[in-house]
Order: C-alpha cells, then sequence, then structure tokens
C-alpha cells in the first residue's frame, strides 16, 4: 500500500487531536484545504488555535504559510521514516508562532525549520497549558 503525503498531514492532525483530548481539552478539527487553523483548542478563559505541520522522514518542515499571531501555536510531528510502523510514537514539538520566524531558514522561496532548531520545543505540551490556564 502506497502512502500518499497528505496522509501524513490527515494522520498528524488526528494525533495532535486526539492528544489534546487526552489531557482534557476541548479541541475541534478545522475543515479545508488551504487553512493556516487546523485546530481550534477552548480553554477555561481563552481559545488557541494550532497549525499541525508533519513530515514522514527527519528533516526540515515547510512553514511559509504560518503567521505569527497571538494564541497560536504550531505541533510540528517527525516520523523519523517510521510513519506506516503503527507502533512508533512521533516525536512532538510544540512552538509559539510568534517564534518561528526567528528559527527558520530561507532556501530559495521556501521558509523551512530543522529539528536542531526546535529541539527545546520537544514535547513542550506545557506551552499550550500555559496559554490556555
Amino acid at each position: 500500500m502506497g502512502i500518499k503525503n497528505y496522509n501524513t498531514g490527515i494522520a498528524a492532525e488526528y494525533y495532535v487531536l486526539s492528544m489534546l483530548f487526552r489531557q482534557g481539552y476541548e479541541a475541534y478539527l478545522t475543515l479545508g484545504n488551504k487553512k493556516s487553523v487546523d485546530i481550534r483548542v477552548v480553554g477555561n478563559t481563552n481559545t488557541i488555535t494550532v497549525d499541525v505541520k508533519a513530515v514522514q522522514g527527519y528533516s526540515s518542515l515547510i512553514v511559509n504559510n504560518v503567521a505569527a499571531l497571538p494564541n497560536h501555536y504550531i505541533v510540528f510531528l517527525i516520523y523519523n521514516n517510521k510513519f506506516i510502523d503503527v507502533t512508533y510514537i512521533p516525536e512532538v514539538y510544540i512552538v509559539p508562532s510568534q517564534d518561528i520566524a526567528s528559527l527558520c531558514k530561507m532556501f530559495g522561496d521556501q521558509a523551512r525549520i530543522f529539528k536542531g532548531a526546535i529541539e527545546s520545543f520537544k514535547d513542550k505540551w506545557s506551552v499550550i497549558h500555559e496559554a490556555l490556564a
């Protein structure tokens, strides 16, 4: 069975949605093909938005359409070439959108984030907890 690239994004969005539900948040997947908000998360007093970016491999992720907005977060999932291995748990990085510009590198007309640049954000679900507190 061949894996299509868009399957990575869809699987990643549902993975993040599942993780948010497991942490007790009310979260909603947004619909549309060209969107910069994949998930809306409702807290006790405020709402945040999440954009999910995923890669089957382990190199860079494209962030061309990321907008630096308050209460907007980018969740990166890296599958390290193990996307089809359902026992593998992807690496997760939670980054405030306002930090993206300082972390990315330009390659022609593509803005990219490398894993090394976001290492300090690995498994930082606390970023979302604090935003929704």
